[in-house]
C-alpha cells in the first residue's frame, strides 16, 4: 500500500504543478507535427513552415533530422518520410537550420506570410543552388554500417526519451535472422537462447516479461503469453527497431522495463518506386544441415502521391542438430543416502541424453495501404502476419539411477545409488541394474501473430488527432504431437536385463556414462559384466503412445485516440497531448490428449510394439560422445504406428488432461494520460501521468475429489504511473537526459488461471495463481550522450528501479496434498510449481557505449586512406539486483546478469564491409530453489563470436557472408554449484552466403 500511495502522490503533484506533455508520434523519435506557439494573448498573424529533408549522398529521406527556426526554442524532427512542420509561426523572416549526424548542417532563409505555408526542402550533403555534393562528403564506396549507425544515432539523439535504435542497413536487411538477435548488439540488452537460437531479451537486467512488443507503436501479445519473445519476428520485417528504456505516459503501463517497437516500412518512406530482394543459403557445422533465407519488399505511390502501397515477405529456415545432456540433482535428505553427513551431500538421481533433430523457420508477410486526400488528413491500413514453426524429433534416453533404490540404513546389499559405502560420489561411481526410460517424440509447433491496424492522422484547426483501431490474434498451435514412452523390462529377472552404469560427471562439458551388463550373483549381490555397446529394442518395453493437440489462442481489440495541440504557457512554447485507450484481451488454452497404453493392448490381446518398428539406420549426427550406440526413429514411422494402433480401437481420451489444463482468462484495460513537452532555449521537459484500470477474470475446471467443477475468479485494480523526462542540450555535441518514471507489469495469463495441471509421466504438477498481483517499479535514469565532431559517439548512464511484488516461479519437491489423487493414483508426492509475489527489491546499473572510426584522423595522423575504414564499437552494462522471494530469501533478480558487454571491430571501405563481434554476459538465475543445499538454478556465463562480411558491387547488388558462434559456445545450466551441471547443449557453427539486390 505504501508503494501505491507514493505513486498516487507523485501523480497528484505532477498533475497540479506541471504541464501535461507531448511525445513524438507513437513514441517514434520523429515528428511531422511539432509546432511553435509564439503568439501571445493578442491575435498575431501567423503562417506555417514545412518541408522535407533528404540526403544528397545516398538519396532518399533523412529520418530523425533536427530542424530549427532562428529565435524559437522548438525543435522539429523529421518523420519516416523526412517531413517536418512548424505551425503558428509569426510572420517574418527566419533562418531554417537542418542538421543530421554525418552530414554538414545547412541553413536556408524563409519568409513566413500570414495564413500561408512556406515550403523549405533541404538537401543535406549538398551545397549551392544546384545541390552539388560537397567534396568532403564523397564516399569511397557504399558504407552501409556507417550509414545505418548514423541513422540509429540520429533517431536516438532527436528523441525526447531514453531510447536505443537498431536500424536496417542501406539495402533494408539486418545481419541477423530475428529481432532478438538484432537487439542483442545494443547496450544493456541481454539475450536468452533456446537451442542456440535467440529467443527473448532482457532490458537492463529485468525479466523479459517486463518488456512489451509493439508494431508501429501498437502493443501485441506474444503467442505463448505476455513475455517479449522475439524469435517469432524475423528481423527483415522492420526498417528499424526502437528500444525505449524509460516509460513515458503515452506508453502502456505494463512496459515496466521498456518497450520494443518494430517500425515497419511504408510506401511514403521512399521518394518513388522502391524494391529490395535478399536470398541466402547456408550450412550448419553440427550435423551438416542446411539453412536458407529469402525476403524482400516492393513499394510505390500512385495518383500524384495520394495513394501508397507496400508489400513485404521474408522467410528464414534452418535445419539443425543439437548435442544435449541433462542431469537431475536431489539433496541428500531427499535421497536414499543415510550415512553420516548426508544433509550436506547432493546426488544425481537421473541422467539423460536428449538428441534433437529440428527444423525451424521464421516467416513474415505484411502490407500497408496509405491514402492521403489532403495535407491535413491521412489514413492507413496495415496488416502483419508473422509465423515461427518448430518441427522437432527427439530421442531421449534417461538412466533412472534411483529407481528401486533403498535407503542405506535399511539394506546391506546395495545397487550403489547415493551410497558412499561403495566409494560412489556425486560426480563418479557405479550403479547396478539401472532402469532406462526412453521417450521418442515428434512435436510440431506453430506460433503466429496476426495484427491489423486501421489508423489516421487528422488536423482540425489547432488540434491534431491520431487514432488507431487494432485487432490482433496470437496463436500457439502444438500438434499433432506424437509422444511414445518406453522403459526397461520389469519382472523377476529385471535386474539382469538392465545395464550397470559407470558415470563420470567430473567434466562439465561431458557427463559420460558407460554401460555394462549386470550380473546377479547367487547371494543377491550385483556385479559388473561385459561392456554394453548399444541400446537395442529388447532393452525396452512399451509403456504408452500419446497424440496431443493444443491451442493457445490470444485475441486483442484496441481503440486509441491521441489529441495534441500547441500553446504558450508562462511565455514558453508547450506541446500538450492527451489520450485514451481501451484494450480487450483474452487467452483461451485448450488441449486434447489421446492415449494408447500397454494396459489397453494387453486387454485387447494385441502384441506390444517395439522401437524397432519405426527405427532408421541414419548415422549419429551429433559430436558429443555418448558411450553407447542407438538408432534414430522415423517421423513417418512413429505416426504410422499411432495410426495402426488407433485403427484397432485402442485409443482412450484423457479427459483429465484437458480438464486440468484448459482455461480462459480475460483482461480489460481502460487507460488515459495527459502529458506535455515544454521547450526552452536549452532543451525541453516532458512530464505527465497515466492512469489505468484493469479488470481480470479467469475460468477453468477444478478437480474436487473425483469431480470437476467450474470455477471463475476475478480482480479489479487501478494504477497511476507518473513520469518526468528532462533533455538538456548542453551544447551542439553534449546532451544530458534525466528521467523519473514508474510502471507495473501485470501477471501473464497463464499465471492468472484458477486451476492445476499435472503430468503422470513426469510426476509433476503446476498451478495458476489468480490472486497474483502486478509487479511494480519506480525509478530514475541519468544519461550523458556525446555526439562527437569526429562522427563518434560516447554515452554514459546510470539507472535505478525500486521494485515491489516481484513474481517468482516457486518450486516444491512435493505437492503435499491428496486433492488431486484419483483412484489408485497418488499425486501427493509429485513436484509442484506455481507463481507468487515476493517482496521488495531493486535493480541498479551503469551503462557505457562508444563507437568511433579512424577515418576522421587519417589526415591529421598522416595515415593512408585505407586505414580510415577501421572502426570500433562497444558497450558495457554493470548490474546489481536483489529481490525477495515469497519465502523471504534475498536473491539476485532472475534473468539478471551482473555484467553484459558487446565488442565489435569493423572495417568498411571501398564497398567492403566487415564486422567481428563478441557478445558476453555473466551467469543469471533461471529458477528459484527452495533454500536447500542444491540452491537456485543458473544459466552459466556465455559468450558468442560472430563474423560478417559483405561487398557492394554497385548501387544495386551486394553479396555477403555471415558466420555465427565461431567458438561453438555451449549453453550450460547448473544447480547451486558450478560442478552440478543440470543441462549442457551445443549447437555448432553456422554459415550463410547470400545476395541482396536493391532497386
Amino acid at each position: 500500500m505504501i508503494f501505491r500511495k507514493n505513486l498516487l502522490n507523485k501523480a497528484i503533484v505532477i498533475s497540479l504543478f506541471s504541464v501535461p506533455a507531448s511525445e513524438l508520434l507513437a513514441q517514434v523519435p520523429t515528428s511531422s507535427n511539432i509546432a511553435i506557439a509564439k503568439a501571445d494573448a493578442e491575435k498575431v498573424a501567423t503562417g506555417e513552415v514545412s518541408g522535407v529533408v533528404s540526403d544528397a549522398v545516398r538519396g532518399g529521406f533523412l529520418v530523425g533530422a533536427e530542424v530549427r527556426l532562428s529565435g524559437v526554442n522548438v525543435v522539429a524532427v523529421t518523420d519516416s518520410e523526412g517531413h517536418y512542420t512548424f505551425r503558428s509561426v509569426p510572420v517574418g523572416q527566419y533562418t531554417v537550420d537542418a542538421s543530421y549526424l554525418g552530414r554538414p548542417s545547412r541553413q536556408t532563409t524563409v519568409t513566413v506570410s500570414d495564413n500561408e505555408v512556406s515550403a523549405v526542402n533541404v538537401v543535406l550533403g549538398a551545397t549551392g543552388d544546384d545541390n552539388q555534393v560537397i567534396e568532403s562528403m564523397v564516399v569511397k564506396g557504399v558504407r552501409s554500417q556507417a550509414e545505418s549507425e548514423s541513422r540509429a544515432l540520429q533517431m536516438q539523439r532527436s528523441s525526447n526519451a531514453i531510447i536505443n535504435v537498431v536500424s536496417a542497413d542501406a539495402v533494408g536487411q539486418f545481419p541477423d535472422q530475428n529481432i532478438a538477435a538484432a537487439l542483442s548488439r545494443l547496450p544493456g540488452i541481454a539475450v536468452q537462447r533456446d537451442q542456440g537460437q535467440e529467443r527473448s531479451v532482457s532490458l537492463r537486467g529485468a525479466p523479459s516479461r517486463w518488456s512489451t512488443i509493439s508494431f508501429d507503436g501498437v502493443n501485441v501479445i506474444a503467442p505463448s503469453g505476455k513475455s517479449a519473445r522475439t524469435d517469432t519476428v524475423p528481423a527483415a520485417i522492420g526498417s528499424a527497431v526502437l528500444v525505449r528504456k524509460a516509460v513515458t505516459p503515452a506508453m502502456q503501463g505494463e512496459s515496466l522495463a521498456g518497450n520494443i517497437d518494430i517500425i515497419t516500412r511504408g510506401a511514403f518512406d521512399y521518394p518513388g518506386f522502391k524494391a529490395a530482394v535478399n536470398v541466402g543459403a547456408g550450412y550448419n557445422d553440427l550435423g551438416g544441415t542446411d539453412q536458407n533465407e529469402i525476403g524482400g519488399f516492393v513499394a510505390n505511390t500512385f495518383a500524384d502521391g495520394r495513394f501508397g502501397m507496400l508489400l513485404s515477405a521474408s522467410r528464414y529456415e534452418r535445419n539443425m542438430i543439437t548435442d544435449n545432456f541433462e542431469t537431475d540433482w536431489e539433496n541428500g535428505e531427499d535421497s536414499e543416502d543415510r550415512e553420516p553427513g548426508f544433509e550436506d551431500r547432493a546426488w544425481a538421481d537421473a541422467h539423460q541424453n536428449k538428441l534433437y533433430r529440428l527444423n525451424r523457420s521464421n516467416s513474415a508477410y505484411s502490407g500497408r495501404f496509405d491514402f492521403r486526400p489532403s495535407n491535413a488528413h491521412s489514413f492507413f491500413f496495415s496488416s502483419i502476419y508473422t509465423e515461427f514453426t518448430d518441427d522437432e524429433l527427439r530421442n531421449a534416453h534417461e538412466f533412472d539411477f534411483d529407481d528401486g533404490a533403498t535407503k542405506t540404513d535399511e539394506s546391506a546389499i546395495t545397487r550403489g545409488y547415493a551410497d558412499i559405502r561403495t566409494g560412489n560420489t556425486a560426480l563418479q561411481g557405479t550403479i547396478y541394474g539401472v532402469e532406462m526410460d526412453s521417450s521418442l517424440n515428434s512435436n510440431k509447433t506453430v506460433e503466429s501473430i496476426f495484427t491489423n491496424t486501421l489508423g489516421g492522422e487528422q488536423r482540425f484547426g489547432v488540434w491534431d488527432a491520431s487514432w488507431r483501431l487494432n485487432y490482433s490474434n496470437s496463436r500457439s498451435e502444438s500438434g499433432p504431437a506424437v509422444k511414445s514412452s518406453w522403459r526397461s523390462p520389469r519382472g523377476e529377472n529385471a535386474l539382469s536385463q538392465r545395464p550397470t552404469v559407470v558415470y563420470d560427471f567430473t567434466d562439465r562439458n561431458n557427463h559420460s556414462v558407460k554401460l555394462f551388463e549386470t550380473i546377479v550373483n547367487s547371494d543377491g549381490s550385483l556385479s559388473q559384466g561385459l561392456p554394453k555397446r548399444s541400446l537395442d529394442p529388447q532393452d525396452y518395453e512399451f509403456v504408452r503412445i500419446q497424440n496431443t493437440d493444443r491451442l493457445q489462442d490470444s485475441k486483442s481489440s484496441s481503440v486509441r485516440l491521441d489529441l495534441s495541440r500547441e500553446m504558450t504557457l508562462f511565455d514558453q512554447s508547450v506541446d500538450v497531448q492527451f489520450g485514451v485507450q481501451y484494450d480487450d484481451r483474452s487467452k483461451k488454452d485448450t488441449r486434447q490428449t489421446l492415449e494408447i497404453s500397454s494396459a489397453a493392448l494387453s486387454t485387447a490381446g494385441v502384441a506390444y510394439p517395439s522401437t524397432d518398428d519405426f527405427a532408421i539406420n541414419d548415422p549419429y549426427q551429433g559430436a558429443l560422445p555418448l558411450g553407447y550406440d542407438f538408432r534414430y526413429f522415423s517421423d513417418t514411422g512413429i505416426r504410422d504406428l499411432w495410426s495402426d494402433l488407433a485403427g484397432q480401437g485402442l485409443v482412450e481420451v484423457l479427459t483429465d488432461d484437458s480438464a486440468t489444463n484448459d482455461y480462459e482468462v480475460t483482461e480489460k484495460v481502460l487507460a488515459s494520460y495527459a502529458m506535455a513537452t515544454t521547450y526552452f532555449s536549452w532543451g525541453n521537459i516532458l512530464a505527465g501521468a497515466r492512469i489505468e484500470q484493469v479488470k481480470n477474470t479467469g475460468s477453468a475446471l477444478v478437480l474436487f475429489g473425483d469431480d470437476y467443477q467450474s470455477v471463475k475468479v476475478g480482480s479489479d485494480n487501478i494504477e497511476v504511473f507518473p513520469s518526468v523526462h528532462l533533455n538538456w542540450d548542453i551544447n551542439d555535441e553534449l546532451k544530458l537526459r534525466v528521467s523519473a518514471n514508474s510502471g507495473a507489469a501485470r501477471p501473464d495469463f497463464t499465471i492468472l488461471r484458477p486451476n492445476f495441471n499435472f503430468s503422470d509421466e513426469d510426476e509433476s504438477i503446476s498451478g495458476g495463481n489468480p490472486l497474483a498481483g502486478p509487479e511494480k517499479a519506480i525509478g530514475g535514469d541519468v544519461y550523458l550522450e556525446w555526439y562527437m565532431p569526429s562522427g563518434g559517439f560516447l554515452s554514459v548512464g546510470a539507472y535505478y528501479k525500486a521494485l515491489d511484488d516481484v513474481l517468482f516461479t516457486v518450486y516444491q519437491p512435493r505437492f503435499g496434498s491428496d486433492v488431486l489423487n484419483q483412484g489408485d493414483i497418488d499425486r501427493s508426492n509429485y513436484s509442484y510449481t506455481t507463481t507468487d509475489n515476493g517482496g521488495e527489491g531493486h535493480i541498479a546499473g551503469f551503462e557505457v557505449s562508444v563507437s568511433q572510426t579512424l577515418e576522421p584522423f587519417t589526415e591529421s595522423l598522416n595515415l593512408p586512406e585505407w586505414v580510415g575504414g577501421f572502426g570500433f564499437r562497444g558497450n558495457l552494462t554493470l548490474n546489481d539486483s536483489e529481490s525477495e522471494t515469497p519465502d523471504g530469501r534475498k536473491v539476485q533478480l532472475p534473468g539478471s546478469s551482473d555484467m553484459i558487454y558487446n565488442l565489435a571491430l569493423s572495417y568498411e571501405q571501398y564497398g567492403l564491409s566487415t564486422r567481428l563481434s563478441w557478445q558476453y554476459r555473466t551467469k543469471w538465475i533461471d529458477s528459484i530453489g527452495n533454500g536447500d543445499i542444491l540452491g537456485d538454478g543458473f544459466w552459466d556465463e556465455v559468450g558468442r563470436l560472430d563474423f560478417k562480411v559483405d561487398y557492394t558491387i554497385n548501387d544495386y547488388v551486394n553479396v555477403y557472408l555471415e558466420a555465427n558462434n565461431l567458438l561453438e559456445e555451449p549453453g550450460v545450466r547448473y544447480e547451486g554449484e558450478h560442478t552440478r551441471v543440470s543441462e549442457y547443449e551445443e549447437f555448432g557453427r553456422r554459415y550463410m552466403i547470400g545476395l541482396r539486390m536493391n532497386f
